[in-house]
């Protein structure tokens, strides 16, 4: 009688001993959760109301409207001629939904493809940190990151077979051609 009762007393004190645990547990994770959303709702910021139609419109009225305020300046900005700008956001907008312009989720206009172009390659030109153009684009610095690296994605698709080509010996000779003239010319 005594080893059933000892037997029995054991596993009282195991069921006891178990269910303290899975008590303790439950609290535990319960409390956890409550922490965890106060601090998420605590990090979380506010969204800042960045209107993309407006800055859409000034970038037009910017560079690329005829009147554009610094129409004369667009080659030394973008390091390239405003036609060859517009025909790359031309062929991206035409090939690749991420830089056709749409509705976001609360029926609001993103991003138009000029500003996605214009962030991205002015990102590359100057090489500045991603967030430095968050007062003139109004992007964040992740959709600026994403918008580069879908535009480095895009040009080496739609570009890459007739631009990023490895060069020809004529091409290092024109090149060296080149160099050589204007050494030449620093020279006098």
């Amino acid at each position: 009688m005594s080893s059933s009762s000892s037997s029995d007393s054991t596993a009282v004190e195991e069921a006891k001993f178990i269910g303290s645990v899975l008590t303790k547990t439950v609290a535990y994770y319960q409390n956890r959760l409550g922490e965890t959303s106060r601090a998420r709702s605590n990090l979380r910021k506010p969204p800042l109301r960045r209107n993309h139609e407006a800055v859409h419109d000034r970038l037009i009225e910017d560079y690329f409207a005829d009147d554009a305020i610094y129409a004369v300046k667009f080659r030394r900005r973008f390091r390239m001629r405003k036609e060859l700008f517009l025909r790359i956001v031309g062929d991206l907008e035409g090939r690749f939904p991420y830089f056709q312009w749409k509705m976001d989720a609360r029926r609001k206009k993103g991003f138009s493809p000029i500003q996605k172009c214009t962030a991205s390659i002015r990102q590359l030109a100057y090489g500045m940190g991603a967030d430095k153009w968050d007062e003139y684009f109004r992007m964040s610095e992740r959709t600026v990151r994403e918008c580069v690296y879908k535009f480095c994605k895009a040009i080496c698709l739609v570009y890459g077979q007739r631009y990023l080509r490895k060069p020809t010996i004529n091409d290092i000779h024109q090149l060296y051609t080149v160099q050589k003239a204007s050494m030449d010319s620093l020279e006098c």
